[in-house]
Parts: structure tokens; C-alpha cells; sequence
């Protein structure tokens, strides 16, 4: 029996942390704030003020680790203020908020997300992105369900540096193309089609609101564009992504960017997003869809978005082994076609062509 776990809520706005007590009053009186370093610097101190004023207290404020791991969860869930806290304040992008999500799964205590970038769908899905211990992708870890809450201050994320923005474009635009590419053909059910029809959320805000978003964001200023390609990244792809399947909810965009994270120097050097993004390509000319893939790479001209793999700093001779990688994920197991090695070959191949024909 599935549970209708695909929704999650959410305030937005430069003031959203004023919204703490009225919604985390009746999880208890504790909580441990989880994150990122410059995430805290950043964040924690209107958090703390907010709880404060609530009846809060924050008995400690803890660093997440540094990568999203099953060590650092259980790391985090051997701490004495963690196993005596009544919930769990998360602060940080995607990789502090998909630890701590890791470790309330665990644990079993309610969590806050509190994102200070709209890099990804973090802090509003279920589904974690789970990674060793020195940053090669491992595998996907689920929670029962989404944050409790999720609070979206876009004055810090417009404050924040714009690369992390940017990446969330392109892994938002990823979950406007796979989630159709892996059901297509499919007998689906009210979730699944409820996930596969709202994914276009995931598409027209970011075309209509991504550039202008992103100059905003230049001038840490945070507009309704800002609000708008914020929503589409957080809140559309995390409630998309909570209502498909994990069957449905990846692809070969992600498959490809997981086989980039074989090289330490491309994990250190670019974004999720951003690899997710050039995934996209591949997957759009896997599927022969020239009209859609000039539409997006028109898109990615715009906001500067990569369209070929060689602006990774990665080499002709190196691509099998990235190969080899996204072959080798569960990404690709359910889609609308057969892929393979040759398949993601050729698809990189006549994507090469294709952007060298243009650029003539």
C-alpha cells in the first residue's frame, strides 16, 4: 500500500524564519541545528532568534560532515544533544539537508530544513543522494517522508554565491525531462501521473524566470523571479519527486552525471546541478528530440549553462570510464528504451556534432 507522502510544506519569503514557533511548537521544546559551516555562519543566528522568541532552544549546533554519508549520519546520531533533542533543524544545501534527512530516518525524529541556496530539491524531498566518504556517488537512501517543514528564506538564498542558483536550474530542468523519458509507455497510477504532469513546473518558470532570476541574484537581490525559480527548484521538484516512484524519478541525465563524479577534480570543481544540466543534452539527444534540444541549449546559452562535457575538463579518452559508471546506476533501468554503453556513446557523440554544427 503506498501513503500519499508526496506533499510537504513550506514558507517563502525573506521573513519565513518568523513562521518557527507556529509550526515546530508542537514537535517539542529542543532542537539540534545540523549544517554546513558557511551555511551557519550565514543563518544560524535569525534561526536561534526566531526559536528563541518561540520557546525554542537550540541545546547545540552541529556540523554536518562535510559529505552526505551513512558514516556521517551515524556519526551525527551517536551525539548526546542529537539522541536528547526533539527535532532536528537542518541549515545548508543539499548534501547537510539529505544528511540530516538520512538521520531523522534513522533516528526517527521530525526534521526543519531551513536551505540557505536553492541548489536542488533537498529540502523538500524524501530521496537522498548518498555518497562515500570521498565523494563518489553511492547510492540513493529514502525517507519515510519529507521534511516536516521546509523553511525557504530567499533573502539568503539570493545572498548566497549564484553558482548555487545556477547548478538548481539545471538539476530543476532534469526533472522536467526524466521523469516523462522513464515512464513513457507506462501504465501509471494517480501518483505517478500526478509526478510525471507536474514535472512541467519544473520547465516553463525556469525558461520564463531563470536568466533574470539568476542577474538578480548577482545583485543579492531577492525579486519575484527569484521567489519564482526558487519555488520551481525546491518546491516543484521535491513534490514531483515525491510523488513518482524512484523508477520514474531519475534517468539518464543522472546516470551520466554520477559517472563524472569518477573524477575527484570534476566532484571538487562543479555542481550537481551543473553536471545534471549537460546530463539533459544527452538524454534529450538519446531520445532524438532535436526541436526540444535546441530549445534547451538556447536556455543554457543564456545563463551560461555547459553543453559539452569537455568544459569539465574531462577528455575524449576518459569518457569510458564515465560510461562504465552511468551504466552502472539504477538510473537507468526503467526508460523508454534500452540503455547501454553504445547507447550513451553515440548520444554524446552526435550531441559533440550537433553543438559544433551550431556554434559554425
Amino acid at each position: 500500500m503506498r501513503k500519499n507522502t508526496f506533499t510537504s510544506n513550506y514558507t517563502i519569503g525573506d521573513s519565513a524564519y518568523d513562521e518557527i514557533g507556529n509550526i515546530c511548537n508542537i514537535y517539542g521544546k529542543k532542537a539540534v541545528m545540523i549544517g554546513g559551516k558557511t551555511a551557519l555562519s550565514k543563518a544560524s543566528e535569525e534561526i536561534k532568534a526566531a526559536a528563541k522568541e518561540s520557546g525554542i532552544s537550540i541545546i547545540d549546533t552541529l556540523w554536518y560532515g562535510g559529505q552526505a554519508s551513512f558514516e556521517n549520519a551515524e556519526m551525527l546520531a551517536a551525539n548526546e544533544a542529537v539522541q536528547g533533542a526533539d527535532m532536528i533543524f537542518s541549515v545548508g544545501g543539499g548534501k547537510a539537508l539529505d544528511t540530516c534527512k538520512i538521520l531523522t530516518g534513522k533516528i526517527e525524529k521530525p526534521i526543519f530544513t531551513f536551505p540557505t541556496i536553492a541548489g536542488t530539491c533537498a529540502a523538500m524531498t524524501s530521496v537522498c543522494a548518498v555518497y562515500y566518504p570521498d565523494g563518489v556517488f553511492r547510492d540513493v537512501y529514502f525517507r519515510h517522508a519529507p521534511a516536516e517543514h521546509s523553511f525557504i528564506n530567499t533573502k539568503i538564498i539570493a545572498e548566497a554565491p549564484t553558482k548555487y542558483i545556477w547548478a538548481g536550474i539545471g538539476d530543476t530542468v532534469a526533472k522536467a525531462y526524466e521523469p516523462e523519458f522513464s515512464s513513457r509507455g507506462e501504465k501509471l497510477d494517480f501518483s505517478n501521473t500526478m509526478g510525471v504532469t507536474l514535472s512541467s513546473l519544473c520547465k516553463e518558470p525556469i525558461f520564463n524566470n531563470g536568466t533574470k532570476a539568476i542577474e538578480d541574484c548577482k545583485e543579492k537581490k531577492s525579486s519575484e523571479e527569484v521567489k519564482e525559480v526558487v519555488l520551481s527548484i525546491i518546491a516543484a521538484t521535491g513534490t514531483v519527486s515525491n510523488a513518482l516512484e524512484m523508477k520514474y524519478n531519475s534517468g539518464a541525465a543522472h546516470a551520466i552525471c554520477y559517472g563524472f563524479t569518477i573524477f575527484p577534480e570534476v566532484e571538487e570543481n562543479h555542481l550537481h546541478g551543473e553536471l545534471v544540466s549537460y546530463g539533459v543534452l544527452v538524454q534529450t539527444m538519446m531520445d532524438n528530440n532535436i526541436e526540444e534540444l535546441e530549445k534547451l541549449i538556447k536556455f543554457y546559452k543564456s545563463v551560461n549553462l555547459p553543453i559539452s562535457y569537455k568544459e569539465f575538463g574531462v577528455k575524449e579518452e576518459e569518457l569510458e570510464k564515465v560510461i562504465e559508471k552511468a551504466c552502472s546506476t539504477a538510473d537507468i533501468e526503467q526508460a523508454c528504451m534500452k540503455i547501454d554503453k553504445e547507447t550513451f556513446r553515440n548520444a554524446i557523440n552526435k550531441l559533440e556534432d550537433f553543438i559544433n554544427k551550431k556554434l559554425v
